[in-house]
């Protein structure tokens, strides 16, 4: 199976992502304005909750099915068992531990209200877990249009069932009710659409690897995440909650400028693990890769150094200014991002375990201690570049392993 155009799948992705993440943020301004601050409140702590758990219904599902389906000579037939033991364990795993959340829920919380939120997000999580796996397999056979178009369909369907639960059915109750109902709708129509692609095949054989590698690379996805809010709690522990509310307001370009490295490592990931282990093919891969990443990443950090903060300014009050000043600065945690794509898809391609994770606990490390000297010298913006010099510990560090395991 030939590698397609790189560049107009990702034409694809960043198409999804300009409807989809003003979409996401349009339905939180919706939920605020709907709902009073307890309910509003209610149904964060629900989803937090739930939230707790994730690691069980993610855990480096996205690498062990590529992972598996690579060492199979017919790479789609390697899909298919890789598919078949995913649902599996799937199974296995899912269904007791949203057993546990449920009673965990009935007996930390009384309130009747936040048992409906945590159901209902249960019902979320167990079809977002099936559907992530039926995303990888589309992803993995570069149907990125239906990939895209999914996408768009189930944002569009809940900033939907928002006007429909709170301006014609009644209220949260409802609206709990309509984001199940989507999530089972998202679930039918991936799962519909992957099966006409690719048929499980049930290899048992395949179980327990699959397992093994699914929690390897869950462990490096959960340090990577707990990363990403290293930054707001320490300024929490060290200057107080006003300081985390004014690094917010930049930090939230973190998910615009993530979007991107996202979409293109969606992308390439397949390619990584199918053409590790040929010099050839994987240089290729490596070279359609880097000339994408330079014509995404330098603009996108130009734009952010010299438009973030006049964008900032126009939606946000004057009061803001000091927090706004800071923007400018996230332009450099995105190079970064974007440079530590190619070593990070090598890595886990090689499924180097044991070296993703002494990066990650590295970087998280360097994180951690820079934010204790920086922040109580310099305030939110030694957050920033404790972050900042962070990531290029982990750029340097994934390079000389990536250089010193390829001449092995």
């Amino acid at each position: 199976m030939a590698f397609k155009n790189p560049f107009k799948s990702f034409s694809y992705l960043a198409l999804s992502n300009l409807v989809t993440i003003p979409v996401t943020a349009l339905t939180t301004v919706l939920l605020a304005r709907y709902l009073e601050p307890v309910h509003l409140g209610i149904f964060l702590a629900g989803e937090a909750f739930v939230e707790m758990f994730s690691f069980f219904f993610t855990m480096g599902f996205k690498n062990s099915v590529l992972k598996l389906a690579s060492e199979e000579s017919d790479f789609k037939l390697g899909l298919r068992k890789a598919l078949g033991a995913a649902i599996i364990l799937r199974l296995i795993i899912v269904v007791p531990i949203a057993v546990l959340i449920f009673l965990s829920a009935k007996y930390f919380n009384q309130d009747p209200i936040i048992i409906k939120v945590i159901t209902a997000f249960i019902v979320v999580e167990i079809c977002r877990s099936f559907t992530n796996i039926f995303g990888i397999i589309r992803k993995a056979l570069e149907q990125f249009k239906l990939v895209a178009g999914i996408n768009i369909v189930d944002k569009l369907l809940k900033l939907l069932v928002i006007f429909i639960a709170f301006n014609h059915l009644g209220g949260l109750e409802e609206y709990l009710y309509a984001i199940a109902i989507v999530a089972l709708l998202k679930f039918m129509i991936s799962l519909v659409s992957t099966f006409n692609l690719c048929r499980p095949k049930f290899a048992y054989k395949a179980i327990m690897p699959m397992l093994k590698e699914s929690f390897l690379y869950g462990i490096h996805d959960y340090l990577e995440e707990a990363q990403n809010k290293i930054d707001k709690l320490m300024l929490n522990y060290i200057l107080g909650p006003s300081a985390v509310a004014f690094y917010s307001i930049p930090s939230k370009l973190n998910r615009l400028i993530r979007a991107l490295p996202t979409s293109i490592k969606q992308i390439f990931l397949p390619q990584f693990y199918r053409s590790i282990n040929n010099a050839k093919e994987i240089k290729k891969v490596l070279t359609k890769l880097i000339k994408l990443l330079l014509l995404v990443a330098l603009p996108l950090a130009t734009g952010i150094y010299f438009f973030a903060e006049p964008l900032l300014s126009f939606l946000f009050d004057a009061k803001y200014k000091p927090a706004i000043e800071l923007a400018p600065n996230f332009a450099f945690i995105a190079l970064i991002w974007f440079a530590n794509l190619p070593a990070n898809l090598w890595l886990a391609a090689k499924t180097k375990h044991k070296e993703r994770n002494f990066i990650q606990v590295l970087s998280i490390a360097s994180n951690i201690g820079l934010n204790f000297w920086m922040i109580p010298r310099f305030g939110i913006i030694g957050a920033i570049w404790a972050t900042i010099i962070a990531g290029l510990v982990k750029l340097l560090c994934s390079i000389l392993i990536c250089c010193f395991g390829s001449r092995k």
